[in-house]
């Protein structure tokens, strides 16, 4: 049995990437327009029954996670369940900031079979992965509204799981935990001045899995996430040129690595734009027509129209990066030199992404820092700190 574990904990990962694909695919190649809503069930109690199956096997797969982990984490159910209750939270949090406001559930929802219908606009037509794991459950359930709120916690509690076991790779199971505060405290204003699409979620969990891949040097399984990683989010391929960095050194393997990561990148994101006729050079890469840094920083005249006010756009990227500034400037040498090159590769690419396509005040787009950048920080803290061995299956 102690032999069969580490090859059963290696294989889970791509069973997630599997399922995730196989219940997110079908609608997106199979549903031709038009899509209609589902229509509710005709019985109370078979609608019912609906929901308890979706989300007993929700918790199933939780359960076969942390099964995994259970020898090295004894407290791996109790943190499980804590997750659990935060995801819920964060979920509640972003329905009492979002989604009830009439209007802007008008605008999910409308938003929701635009894209399934293939008439939305860039970039959010290009991004269909989450609303094919959505249209699943609702064909499953029959009711819309659960199967956003079930994909929304469900997805919510894979980026927090995903953030605890990145962390774990250095830390130890209370330290660990310690890294989603500032998750759970930057929360609220990540979702500000957003309508609630349901791209976030599944993007942000593929993006910590994509983390803990390269940490691992798990590069088929890193290609994988990334694949899947694109169809959610685009912003996913900044991982490429951040693996690079944290191998180049071995030479001309490493170099290949990431030829290779980066084609199946390309291929991935022109599959989901191709055949809605996009070309290289029509509408950029985010649906705009022009690059956005000088709209961000406020200079010159307005090509768009922004929803916040400009000195947002200093303020939000800054609450999610400088609070870590002085605690890795304090323990830069304890860190790891992969989680260091991670860091200082990662953080200014994403930035600078947001700056070119995106709004800086979006501080949604930034969620995937918060992991890499709080267990950083822990690192350099005194304490020990294990080794992270390439291509070990623990923690992915």
């Amino acid at each position: 049995m102690g032999d069969r574990l580490p090859r059963f904990r290696a294989v889970l990962p791509w069973l997630g990437l599997f399922l995730t694909a196989a219940l997110s695919l079908p609608p997106l190649l199979f549903e031709q327009p038009p899509v209609e809503p589902v229509s509710a069930f005709a019985s109370a109690p078979l609608a019912a029954a609906a929901k308890a199956v979706v989300l007993l096997a929700m918790l199933g797969a939780i359960g076969v996670a942390v099964g995994a982990v259970r020898a090295e984490d004894r407290g791996a159910v109790c943190i499980a369940a804590l997750l659990g209750l935060l995801a819920a939270l964060l979920a509640a949090c972003h329905w009492f900031l979002i989604d009830r406001i009439g209007v802007v559930a008008d605008w999910q929802r409308t938003m929701y079979f635009d894209i399934l219908n293939h008439r939305r606009e860039a970039p959010h037509q290009f991004r269909p992965l989450p609303y094919g794991f959505a249209r699943t459950l609702e064909h499953i359930t029959g009711d819309w509204t659960f199967a956003c709120v079930a994909y929304r916690w469900f997805f919510t509690y894979w980026f927090l799981w995903g953030c605890y076991r990145f962390a774990r790779v250095w830390h130890s199971e209370g330290r660990s935990l310690l890294t989603l505060v500032p998750v759970a405290v930057l929360y609220p204003l990540s979702i500000c001045f957003y309508w609630g699409q349901l791209t976030d979620p599944l993007s942000h969990a593929l993006f910590v899995l994509a983390l803990l891949c390269t940490v691992r040097d798990r590069t088929c399984l890193l290609a994988a996430s990334l694949a899947l990683g694109i169809l959610a989010k685009e912003t996913v391929v900044l991982m490429v040129p951040v693996y690079w960095c944290c191998y180049w050194r071995g030479g001309l393997r490493p170099l290949l690595k990431t030829a290779a990561l980066g084609a199946v990148c390309a291929a991935a994101f022109l599959a989901v734009r191709l055949p809605f006729g996009w070309r290289p050079g029509y509408a950029n890469i985010n649906g705009t027509e022009q690059l956005m840094i000088f709209d961000n920083l406020g200079v010159g005249p307005a090509h768009y129209h922004a929803a916040a006010p400009i000195w947002l756009n200093y303020v939000a990227p800054a609450l999610f990066v400088l609070p870590f500034v002085p605690f890795l400037v304090y323990g830069w040498r304890r860190v790891d030199p992969r989680l260091k090159m991670m860091c200082v590769t990662l953080t200014p690419l994403l930035l600078l992404s947001n700056l070119c396509f995106g709004w800086m005040y979006e501080a949604r787009n930034y969620m995937p820092l918060l992991p890499l950048l709080a267990t950083a920080a822990l690192a350099g803290l005194p304490g020990r700190h294990p080794t992270v061995r390439p291509g070990s299956p623990g923690g992915a």
